[in-house]
């Protein structure tokens, strides 16, 4: 890590962002803006999971690896210091996906009791439900999603209007991928509380980019990954599970050193063997996202993302699906352009451009999708726009 890079000011100029920039091994000539997707690691984690790696390989004995149930309760404590939860609340996984199935599959459920999620869940939760719901007998209702939200309130609504008393779970996106819809978190929280269902939150694409408390937000359980808006190493993640709720669910999978009495959300992480150097590279994850600190990078997702819709905004062509408005949205940026192909548009920018992105290519959500993070600048959330209206 550069030595010159130190905790982000109240305010800090683009002079402190490039220095954050440095930090990523990104290809020269590269507009990367698929966050949303995958991140970059930055060098400090990269370093440390080679470094590990190599640690591993060289001396795999029982003896050696002992060293990494200390790493594992050293990231489980900052892990819940940054989601302000208890370490004994927080299970370390491979990813947002794998936590969502431990919660899907753990609950005891029975016929005719009803799950409530959104049409625009990831399939890690939609699918994962219907799934179950066909195996046990279970009701699946879908909220519509609003392409882009009026109001938080409207989001609220579309959830609390499918609440029956059989209603047992609320799976809902924090943020999604599909067009940027941030949900009222805390909100939702206080209205599963009020009813005792147990509350999921996918929290993919805002671990890492925002600022999360789940005690504020009231859920029962969150799950993200490490290696979107976290910048961390592939196949890590967080579940978390209020304390009050851990012993409600069932593990997904039993191996050697499971025991009934592992305390707290440890017991949703034996695996068997996994990659112990990740766990290293996840640790120091944490300590760069707390050295930029956590606000500061919300604050600044915040900034380059209004830009980004603005420049978009004023091309005529371009019809956002995304709110405008920062408290209605996220890190993702969903945008269609009339009267072009958005597959062609979405090879264009790559293949002539160098800009990388993801699409959407049929259905309500069709379009391209920019997702921005704090490795970019706002003279790129300029350029790429002015790409988009060269190519219309």
């Amino acid at each position: 890590m550069q030595s010159s890079l130190a905790a982000a000011p109240t305010a800090a100029g683009e002079e402190y962002w490039t220095l954050v920039k440095r930090q990523f091994p990104l290809a020269e000539g590269l507009l990367y803006l698929n966050a949303a997707n995958v991140c970059p690691s930055s060098r400090p984690v990269l370093d440390r999971h080679q470094e590990y790696l190599r640690d591993f390989h060289a001396d795999p004995s029982f003896q050696n690896r002992d060293k990494y149930d200390a790493i594992q309760e050293s990231l489980r404590g900052k892990l819940a210091k940054m989601l302000e939860a208890g370490p004994d609340e927080i299970a370390v996984t491979r990813n947002t996906s794998e936590g969502s199935n431990i919660v899907v599959n753990g609950l005891d459920l029975k016929a005719g009791d009803e799950i409530i999620i959104t049409t625009h869940n990831h399939p890690s939760s939609n699918d994962s439900w219907k799934v179950r719901a066909k195996r046990h007998g279970l009701i699946v209702k879908e909220a519509a999603v609003p392409i882009p939200a009026a109001s938080g309130q409207q989001l609220l609504d579309s959830i609390a209007g499918l609440i029956t008393s059989r209603t047992k779970v609320l799976a809902v996106t924090h943020v999604t991928s599909t067009t940027g819809n941030r949900y009222p978190a805390q909100e939702i929280g206080r209205l599963a509380r009020q009813r005792n269902i147990w509350y999921h939150l996918d929290g993919a694409q805002t671990f890492g980019a925002f600022d999360v408390s789940v005690k504020r937000i009231g859920c029962d359980s969150y799950a993200g990954s490490a290696h979107k808006w976290f910048m961390g190493p592939l196949e890590a993640g967080v579940l978390y599970v209020r304390e009050e709720r851990i012993a409600q669910l069932w593990p997904s999978i039993v191996t050697a050193k499971w025991q009934e009495s592992q305390k707290g959300a440890r017991k949703f992480e034996v695996y068997g063997q996994r990659d112990n150097p990740r766990i290293a590279a996840f640790e120091a994850g944490v300590d760069f996202i707390q050295l930029i600190g956590m606000a500061a990078i919300e604050r600044r997702l915040g900034q380059l993302v209004t830009r980004l819709k603005d420049n978009l905004a004023s091309i005529p062509e371009v019809h956002l699906k995304t709110s405008r408005d920062w408290q209605l949205s996220g890190g993702v940026v969903k945008f269609q352009v009339k009267g072009k192909a958005t597959a062609a548009l979405y090879d264009a920018l790559y293949t002539k451009h160098r800009v990388a992105l993801a699409q959407t290519a049929s259905g309500e959500s069709e379009g391209l999708r920019f997702s921005p993070h704090v490795y970019n600048s706002m003279e790129e959330m300029d350029r790429a726009a002015a790409i988009v209206r060269k190519l219309i």
